[in-house]
């Protein structure tokens, strides 16, 4: 028997290793290919080449799309595999605007360009209210839903707008008697800010050389409060403490003291927070990132950061007249930004209370800095991902997510009394300028000219972008509220 023949059965051994240590090598380079494919690599004209998908979108779509001039058999919203390097992307749509931007697919990556927007050709304007004069203010709700304009007939009294229903007359809402402190002479509103349950507005009433702030309930007005009586004080600062209506930090510049207080109906006691403090800036769970004098050395300020009573040194600041303080969430990272008028960077700190906690007697690194001239204003886009640095026309814009960052100097100056400007949504930056609205991606490209609007106000946009609302004055001697459609007809 063939088994029993010793070398019958050696030679069987050595084909049956071979048959192994082939498959063996065909699994391996099976492996390869496809990690290679995994990666975009592939063969074309005898070269190897790297392929990356790139994932595009657009607001409207479908739109068409170029890709250097080529008309692409897909359109928005698709993934395309292309082959490593910089392509010329143009999106096109009947009755819209072009979208162009210069797109470097480095190959073996997955890149997301979702945030495209096409304005229409022409600009469909409608006039939802006039108002008798210009109005104090208006200002728009963190939903995007509501509008409270500054009745221009009356100090007391404010209109309120449902913009998901613009030509639904707006509501009147009147403080109640005795909640504002009278005055005769110039008198005058600012904006502090809305809570996040989009209900309550906190404004700051200023009358000669004095000031109080008033809490406006939108709902029901005759709930509003002046928290200068409520809590028995005069602060110089209220800030809402997490965006809660019922929670504020109170900072009172004569002795830079900086309190908080829970409204509550049987105690409004405050509790000291810190002291020596020349600016603040509140985040979520009572964390506070303040500048003081104290303890810092001559000429400079430092930052700390604040949490469950205990403070962290941050870094060091010359003094300055102005200091950029925030912080925001972005993909569950927590970052935090400091800088000031005298410094010619602002720095970016990536979890700072983490990092803070583990640091011992020692300031804590930034995660990045972004250089830029005598910086006055900071702002964080919706998301989060997107930082935004001004200097009049000279932006500095810093994408968290790509861990990009681009300089650039706006062409035309933004219209007094516009100081800064604001973002539109979570990728493009818009501001007044020549009396005309002009928007344009964060990194300055597609720079559109929209509407006419007076630069005194913001640009408030419906939370689906389908149209925006201006206060203009496009008809002599009139003031009015405006809608403008953001889709062709």
């Amino acid at each position: 028997m063939d088994f029993l023949d010793p070398k019958r059965l050696k030679r069987h051994l050595i084909l049956l290793r071979f048959g192994y240590a082939l498959t063996a090598v065909g699994i391996a380079i099976g492996c390869v290919i496809l990690l290679w494919q995994a990666y975009g690599y592939s063969v074309k004209n005898g070269k190897v080449i790297q392929d990356g998908m790139i994932f595009i979108s657009s607001q409207p779509n479908p739109a068409s799309i170029y890709i250097n001039g080529v008309l692409n058999a897909a359109t928005t919203n698709t993934r395309l595999t292309i082959p490593a390097g910089a392509y010329n992307f143009k999106l096109t749509l009947a009755g819209y605007r072009p979208w162009q931007h210069v797109i470097v697919n480095l190959g073996g990556q997955v890149v997301h360009y979702d945030y495209p927007f096409l304005f229409p050709n022409q600009l469909s304007q409608t006039k939802i209210s006039a108002f008798s004069a210009a109005p104090a203010f208006a200002s728009q709700s963190l939903s995007q839903q509501y509008l409270v304009v500054a009745s221009p007939d009356s100090f007391d009294s404010f209109l309120l707008f449902d913009l998901t229903s613009p030509t639904t007359p707006p509501t009147t809402l009147t403080l109640p008697v005795g909640l504002v402190t009278p005055y005769i002479g110039a008198q005058s509103w600012q904006v502090i800010g809305w809570a996040d349950d989009n209900q309550h507005l906190l404004l700051k009433h200023l009358y000669g050389s004095s000031s109080e702030f008033i809490e406006l309930d939108t709902s029901d007005p005759t709930q509003s409060l002046n928290l200068n009586k409520t809590f028995k004080i005069t602060p110089t600062e209220v800030a809402l403490n997490n965006l809660k209506y019922n929670q504020y930090y109170f900072y009172d510049a004569a002795t830079q003291n900086l309190s908080s207080a829970t409204l509550n109906s049987n105690n409004n006691t405050l509790t000291a927070v810190a002291s020596g403090v020349l600016a603040f800036k509140s985040y979520k769970n009572s964390e506070v990132l303040y500048v003081t004098a104290n303890g810092a050395l001559s000429g400079q300020v430092a930052v700390e950061l604040l949490n469950n009573n205990t403070s962290y040194l941050m870094r060091d600041l010359p003094i300055a007249s102005t200091y950029l303080l925030d912080i925001a969430g972005y993909n569950g990272d927590d970052y935090a930004v400091i800088g000031d008028n005298a410094y010619n960077f602002v720095d970016i700190y990536k979890n700072p209370l983490t990092q803070a906690a583990a640091t011992t007697n020692a300031k804590i690194l930034p995660f990045r800095a972004i250089r830029l001239t005598q910086p006055n204003y900071e702002s964080f886009s919706p998301t989060a991902q997107l930082l935004m640095v001004e200097n009049g026309t000279s932006f500095a814009v810093y994408d968290i997510f790509n861990d990009e960052i681009y300089h650039y100097v706006a062409p035309l100056p933004l219209d007094a009394p516009q100081v800064h400007a604001q973002w539109m949504d979570g990728d493009r930056i818009v501001y007044v300028s020549g009396g005309k609205i002009t928007v344009a991606d964060y990194d300055n490209t597609n720079r559109q000219t929209l509407s006419p609007a007076l630069p005194q106000y913001q640009i408030f946009f419906a939370l689906d972008y389908r149209s925006y609302f201006t206060i203009d004055s496009t008809t002599p001697g009139t003031v009015e509220l405006s809608q403008v459609s953001l889709i062709a007809h």
